[in-house]
């Protein structure tokens, strides 16, 4: 059986479902992005294992569905002793782990991290396809697209989405697609921030966007770079509004309706 990946929703070499065609009966995921997908197609028993963040209750959307199902660590004995047929993976890490289940003749199949939009209803239907789900897979593409709408006119608010250690969400990552359907400016490619990965406090500072959307929940661990959002400086004359980090880790339906949610005036209110 040979590794399979699947970018914008394309299924670029044929998965390698089950004995003789058929849908996989031993699934196991062990990314938290591909967790959401298979979480969401309500597998059942089929799906025998997901990572130990899918019960994250801050990075995960699905954490109440996949605490019914076992976690696995992502190393190649605990995931074998699973016996899976088809193990999902994202698009990116987990190279040496991939390699080793390949050679071992254990389908893999890689979903990239979504990068925009149109990328999660894609995923859901290429996800769907390749373990036998397609008509829960359309209906979550469906329910996707009708909660996302149509995109907002520019609004001529900028703003700037920033994550934990000030992590900006640019150009040709799902949180900039965010702000941009909802017709927000993207401060982050202001000249002013150049569209850097991460940002210093002072730089926010000296130059203010009209709105900060800060994603942000409950930490399970004291961390000082949360505290970075409550910094005064930032506070004073800065509209802040605190965004769900689950919908815009991982593409899930929570993202269209975060981004749905922005485009509406009250949205980007305090």
């Amino acid at each position: 059986m040979t590794g399979v990946l699947l970018a914008a929703g394309v299924v670029h070499a044929a998965p390698a479902a089950g004995a003789s065609g058929s849908a996989p009966e031993r699934i196991v995921s062990i990314n938290l992005c591909t967790d959401q997908i298979v979480l969401a197609l309500d597998l059942g028993e089929r799906l025998v294992a997901v990572s130990s963040l899918a019960t994250d209750r801050t990075l995960s959307v699905h954490w109440r569905a996949a605490e019914s199902v076992e976690a696995v660590p992502a190393a190649l004995e605990p995931i074998l002793l699973r016996q899976p047929d088809l193990v999902v993976a994202g698009g990116f890490g987990h190279g040496r782990l991939v390699a080793q289940l390949e050679r071992l003749g254990v389908a893999v199949l890689r979903v990239p991290e979504p990068a925009s939009l149109a990328d999660v209803p894609a995923a859901y239907l290429a996800m769907g396809r390749a373990v036998g789900a397609e008509t829960r897979a359309q209906a979550l593409a469906a329910e996707f697209d009708a909660v996302l709408g149509a995109p907002a006119a520019p609004s001529g608010t900028d703003a700037l989405l920033l994550a934990t250690g000030l992590l900006v969400h640019g150009e040709g990552m799902l949180g900039g697609d965010v702000l941009r359907h909802a017709g927000l400016a993207n401060a982050a490619m202001a000249p002013a921030f150049g569209g850097q990965a991460y940002l210093s406090l002072e730089r926010v500072v000296a130059s203010p966007p009209d709105l900060v959307l800060v994603a942000r929940g409950e930490a399970s661990a004291p961390s000082r770079s949360q505290h970075l959002f409550s910094h005064p400086a930032l506070v004073h004359g800065t509209r802040i509004k605190s965004v769900p980090p689950s919908a815009l880790i991982c593409g899930t339906v929570e993202t269209a309706r975060l981004a749905a949610s922005l485009a509406a005036p009250e949205g980007q209110a305090r």
